[in-house]
């Protein structure tokens, strides 16, 4: 074990191994919950993901048929999952173990828009481009209705069931389609009807009806459309009548009527979950934070909301999923993120929140130590673009964005998240793509670098966990390199600022700031001290090392550099990745650097050898950022990635559990090899083979039975030559004796189990391959095949092919060419012997004894 001063903080790190992944579930698309909102089924792609909502656990991946799924639905009593692809294809799978028990091929002419089971669980609706739907018997997978007519692709179903104590029941099925109208379809039990027309057709809406629902007495009928309005209908005399139309002030795309009370929910463009009466009123609302009270942005919409029960799951535009329960008014209970996008920045806030940028104007929060992983996650909303990079504090958080400022966040008791905007950092020309704090808490203040190529120094003595929004001042604006700024990094002691950029350079600046006095403003200045030139492309990555006086750089040149701060000269280089290096950091102990690339590689290096210590194949995608979490008396050191591929990693630490395995293998061994030595000794040749196959050391065997086989009486050099090939093919006299050169060594070879018997035929086949070992293979084959079958020979090797990934015919293949080839030399040996001999007969017959 290597170590660093004793300290279990300075141990070199050899090994890592991921704990956990957070990994998208959901591409966009339909999604379907179960009735006790325990499971979602999510599309993604071409596939189906069963998500366990608790924790965001992808339980179970169903393949598709390699088109893109466009809809699903499931079954009210959880027991059917029906997905449509664009091949036209229904596929029904069974719940909970997800087989797959029938297909209905080209269901429609065109791809199925939509779907909706009744409430028995009996009957499949399916809505298609085509601008037809079909009524679809669950269980026997059989059409019974066909409704043509419609003005267009489906858009919304709903189905009508009266209660069971009702004489003569009807079954109805509400459609709403592009053209703006409610389509009542009634189902006359179920008798099949290919040319039905609608019972009645109902006329409100100049846009798409995205939303259709009936109360729970099935008087009201309310339908909601992207026309921006809700249409109220009543029943009397068997017809529906229109009661009035309701401005809903944003596009419907989603409405349902909660069970057992006169209330509705709406979803739409606007993002926000709302609850009304049949009246009109709203009487509760999702509380949303936004930019601007006009916005209607499409990224910030909803696109769903699905039912189940008393909860409420609403889809946004950018993949997220809100949980929700009605309890007089709306609650939110749960927040999961289905894509996170290419996540391009990370940062652990208060040691067990981690922050997360991606494609996305939303900073989005996980909690990390929560137990079971129930990753509830925090939206937090103020940015108007995307944001670029994050860091912290420890106790605070701030961003940079593409929409020109930085803001600061903190985390306080108000709302359910506590998640607000103290600060607000405006005045960069262009988008701010670095931001980092000051490392003292006596120095409160941040810096950012935008892609106008300047640093701004701003102030945060004004602010407290209690400020809002509040206006900040820059105290210096410096230009300080000729392209994009990608990096920046604060010193230990906030003496240096270091600055990397696509121009190939490294800057370092003395930093000075003095915070506000009574009666002095707050001040800073920086001066360039050095311009560190060396990489052949654009430094993506700089930090200072929290041990020595040096800082790294990582660059597209496939290096990652350390630079001295006594000279500013490159003092080490760490090469070994293949592509460009995004990101790096040190480990707290100063003692490793983590690097990152588009190669999807993390690396671990020694700094003081330059040696890479650990390599891990962390991402499919380019790793845009990292985060090293120290150690705690309860956890290992951390490293979390984050990549293009959408997922982020957690990796722990585990060089002691390694090393201690090790050392207990290491000793277990010696053990093993010292019982061998023992059982060899005593001659407890039955123990000693087993042990060696336990042991998985082919070379003690071999030892063992060149042992064996030399243990016969002396002979000379030549007679011993010819006995032991001789036996190893099978001619030796039936009267020498035992075959392997001990009658008990034959009595194992006999009895061996079925599983060792393989193992020592793969074993035998590779020491055939040896001139030198090829003896004792054919010894040891020769007692195999003299004492066993061929049929149980080929049984054990077929019965072991699995563990030993090796088969009859490979096994035989590769016996057989080097047995013969040892055949052909022994016969050569023995010919020119022969000859030898003969030679030798003839000189004494000439020259005498």
């Amino acid at each position: 074990m290597t170590t660093t001063g004793g300290s279990s903080r300075g141990r070199l790190r050899t090994s890592f191994a991921k704990s956990e992944a957070l990994d998208p579930f959901y591409s966009g698309g339909a999604v379907a919950v179960t009735s006790d909102a325990a499971w979602i089924a999510a599309t993604f792609g071409t596939d189906v993901h069963m998500v366990e909502a608790r924790t965001s656990r992808i339980l179970h991946k169903i393949a598709g048929d390699g088109e893109d799924i466009q809809s699903l639905t499931l079954s009210n009593d959880d027991t059917y999952l029906v997905t449509a692809s664009r091949s036209l294809a229904l596929h029904f799978y069974v719940l909970p173990g997800m087989e797959h028990v029938r297909t209905i091929s080209k269901a429609h002419e065109a791809p199925v828009a939509l779907m909706a089971v009744d409430p028995t669980s009996s009957l499949l609706a399916t809505g298609s481009a085509d601008g037809s739907v079909k009524i679809w018997d669950m269980r026997g997978g059989y059409c019974t209705h066909v409704f043509r007519g419609h003005g267009g692709v489906i858009s919304a179903l709903c189905w009508h069931v009266e209660s069971p104590s009702k004489a003569g029941r009807r079954v109805q099925l509400f459609t709403g389609c592009v053209d703006g109208k409610v389509r009542v379809w009634d189902l006359h039990g179920h008798k099949k009807a290919m040319h039905a027309k609608p019972s009645a057709v109902l006329n409100a809406h100049a846009g798409v009806v995205r939303g259709i629902s009936l109360s729970s007495d099935g008087q009201t009928l309310v339908s909601g459309a992207r026309d921006q309005t809700l249409v109220f209908w009543d029943a009397r005399d068997g017809h529906w009548h229109r009661r009035e139309i309701q401005l809903a002030h944003e596009r419907i795309e989603a409405l349902h009527f909660l069970p057992d009370v006169p209330y509705f929910i709406t979803a739409g463009s606007r993002g926000a979950l709302r609850v009304w009466d049949t009246q009109g009123r709203v009487v509760s609302e999702q509380t949303v934070e936004r930019v601007d009270e006009d916005d209607e942005d499409e990224l910030r919409g909803l696109v769903d909301a699905v039912l189940a029960s008393n909860t409420i799951v609403t889809v946004s535009a950018t993949q997220d999923l809100a949980f929700f329960v009605w309890d007089g008014q709306l609650v939110q209970t749960r927040q999961l993120v289905g894509y996170n996008d290419e996540i391009v920045d990370l940062a652990l806030v208060q040691t067990h929140y981690l922050a997360v940028a991606s494609n996305n104007s939303q900073l989005r929060i996980y909690r990390l130590d929560t137990q079971d992983r129930d990753h509830d996650v925090a939206l937090v909303d103020g940015h108007s673009d995307m944001v670029l990079s994050i860091d912290t504090n420890g106790e605070w958080l701030v961003s940079g964005s593409k929409d020109h400022t930085a803001r600061i966040w903190a985390r306080v008791h108000d709302g359910r998240h506590g998640w607000v905007c103290l600060g607000v950092c405006e005045g960069h020309a262009e988008s701010v793509g670095c931001v980092v704090f000051s490392k003292k808490e006596d120095a409160p203040f941040v810096i950012t670098a935008s892609q106008d190529r300047t640093v701004k120094l701003w102030d945060l003595s004004v602010l407290t966990n209690d400020s809002r929004n509040v206006k900040l001042s820059s105290l210096l604006t410096l230009k300080i390199h000729d392209k994009d700024i990608n990096s920046i990094d604060i010193a230990p002691n906030n003496a240096l600022l270091v600055s990397g950029s696509q121009d190939r350079t490294a800057k370092v600046f003395r930093l000075h700031y003095v915070p506000p006095r009574k009666n002095a403003k707050p001040t800073a200045s920086l001066e360039l001290l050095s311009t560190c030139r060396g990489h052949k492309r654009g430094v993506w990555s700089v930090q200072f090392s929290p041990a020595e006086q040096a800082f790294a750089t990582a660059s597209s040149d496939q290096t990652v550099r350390m630079w001295s701060l006594k000279d500013f000269t490159c003092v080490r280089v760490f090469e070994g990745h293949t592509g460009s290096v995004l990101r790096l950091r040190y480990t707290p102990s100063g003692t490793q650097i983590v690097s990152s690339g588009n190669d999807g590689l993390i690396k671990i290096w020694n700094v003081r050898d330059e040696e890479c210590a650990v390599t891990i194949d962390a991402h499919e995608d380019k790793i845009w950022t990292l985060v090293v979490r120290d150690e705690t008396p309860t956890t290992p050191l951390q490293i979390v990635s984050g990549a293009a591929d959408s997922t982020m990693a957690v990796w722990n630490d585990t060089t002691e559990v390694v090393e201690a395995e090790q050392a207990a293998a290491a000793k277990d061994a010696v053990e093993r090899e010292q019982a061998f030595t023992n059982l060899v000794l005593l001659q407890d040749y039955r123990s000693a083979i087993a042990l060696a196959f336990q042991m998985n050391q082919p070379r003690r065997l071999l030892q063992l039975f060149a042992q064996v086989a030399a243990s016969r009486p002396e002979e000379d050099a030549i007679a011993s030559m010819e006995r032991l090939f001789q036996d190893a093919l099978g001619t030796a006299d039936a009267q020498s004796g035992s075959i392997t050169g001990l009658a008990t060594v034959d009595d194992i070879l006999r009895d061996l189990p079925r599983s060792q018997l393989a193992q020592l035929l793969v074993y035998v086949r590779d020491w055939n391959t040896s001139a030198r070992t090829s003896p004792i293979a054919q010894l040891v084959l020769h007692a195999i095949v003299r004492q066993w079958d061929a049929e149980s020979i080929l049984d054990a090797i077929e019965d072991a092919r699995a563990s030993l990934q090796v088969s009859a015919v490979a096994l035989l293949e590769g016996l057989v060419p080097y047995t013969e080839r040892h055949y052909a030399r022994v016969d050569r040996m023995l010919v020119e012997s022969a000859m030898l001999e003969y030679t030798l007969q003839a000189m004494d017959t000439i020259i005498g004894e």
